[in-house]
């Protein structure tokens, strides 16, 4: 059997822009493609379900023969069937064939295509994505306290919330991972539907429908998912359970942010490896800024070639009043790390609006715990969309 022309891309070819790809092949292969495309994952060592929930409906290249590439092409095909998938194969087998009809975009390609080939059907198919994704992109942010009681649970309702005034009902879910003892439902007087025993079970049985009967659709237009506090509820939260759940939540909806557990789980890293966004949230205090620091490098590890973790400060004293805080900036010196954003406290606003089971910002709209959060939103969206907000946010704000 001939070997692949392996070829390095001609110096002045002219090409359209190149897309992050997401990569099965052989060593040779990924590294001349990394040679010539500025943001490759290699999937090697990747498993399925993790690479459906981090590079779903983005461009994919399997090359058949390598380790895993019928697993990662029938899972491609089954949760996420708006990933463009190229398939390197001189013959590739009927089952895979019915795999690859049931995309939306792929291609295949001859075993011994050259890197330009590749690169060429990379940026088409990437064109592709980026029109089918221009009307409503996939977001997906993690939030996850560096101490307990750090006001987790609060932020990311708030978030929900503003990310539902901007986008409109019906677009954002709320997923409490906090499976054993979470409090979104309490705090918004939701009801817990997610059936945790029945999801590890069978994980693969999850589907859009089932995952919809399982969603508590709230006035304020955010669907939450969460599962009855149970002390034992731990043991059912299996990784394949929980990166089932979130793949099929990613593929439903056009924002999902996790209220995650600060203690390591089984999922914990595989979560946090994938997620668009990995938001810490500490005090400013000297133990919680140790914390969170170190957290924060963690995380960093598990992201390599996602965007570092943003640290935020969470329940900070109000400007007006005495502050027995030290500056932020003395902090950033101290962890030697940027301290992204900062929220400040609003107790008694807090402690209606979970009284009442609604968004503080629906209790006191004026707050500056809202308004903190709103730039926070504005720093964590992407640009793309960040873009699209200020003229709809400005008539949403008059009335």
């Amino acid at each position: 059997m001939s070997q692949p022309a392996l070829a390095t891309p001609a110096a002045n070819a002219e090409r359209a822009r190149i897309p992050h790809m997401a990569v099965l092949a052989s060593p040779d292969r990924v590294a001349l493609l990394k040679e010539s495309c500025d943001d490759v994952s290699d999937l090697s060592d990747t498993p399925a379900a993790e690479a459906a929930l981090k590079f779903g409906n983005s461009v994919v290249l399997l090359e058949q023969g390598q380790p895993g590439w019928d697993q990662l092409l029938l899972k491609f095909a089954v949760d996420r069937p708006s990933t463009a998938v190229i398939v390197l194969s001189d013959q590739i087998p009927a089952h895979m064939v019915r795999a690859l009809m049931k995309l939306d975009m792929s291609d295949i390609l001859p075993a011994s295509a050259s890197i330009d080939e590749i690169l060429d059907a990379a940026a088409k198919l990437g064109a592709s994505v980026e029109g089918e994704s221009s009307s409503g992109a996939n977001v997906c942010w993690a939030f996850r306290g560096a101490v307990g009681g750090a006001g987790v649970s609060t932020l990311a309702i708030e978030s929900a919330f503003e990310l539902a005034r901007r986008v409109g009902p019906g677009k954002v879910c709320l997923v409490d991972l906090n499976v054993a003892d979470g409090m979104i439902t309490s705090f918004l007087e939701a009801v817990p539907k997610l059936d945790l025993a029945a999801l590890s079970a069978a994980p693969d049985r999850l589907d859009t429908r089932l995952l919809a009967a399982w969603c508590y659709q709230h006035e304020g237009g955010v669907s939450v998912i969460a599962a009855p506090r149970n002390p034992d509820a731990d043991a059912l939260a299996s990784e394949p359970a929980i990166l089932r759940l979130l793949d099929v939540a990613c593929g439903a909806f056009e924002f999902v942010i996790m209220d995650m557990p600060r203690h390591m789980m089984p999922w914990t890293k595989s979560v946090l490896s994938a997620v668009d966004e990995a938001v810490i949230v500490s005090e400013l205090t000297v133990p919680s800024l140790h914390a969170a620091a170190d957290m924060c490098r963690e995380t960093d590890i598990l992201r390599r070639d996602r965007g570092p973790a943003r640290l935020v400060l969470n329940r900070m004293f109000q400007k007006k009043r005495l502050r027995a805080e030290f500056p932020v900036e003395k902090a950033e010196k101290a962890i030697e790390r940027k301290i992204n954003a900062t929220v400040t406290s609003d107790w008694d606003a807090a402690r209606t609006a979970v009284n009442l089971g609604r968004p503080i910002a629906e209790v006191k709209p004026k707050s500056p715990l809202v308004a903190d959060v709103a730039s926070l939103i504005d720093q964590l969206l992407p640009e793309e969309l960040r873009a699209a907000q200020p003229q709809n946010m400005k008539r949403r704000r008059r009335g």
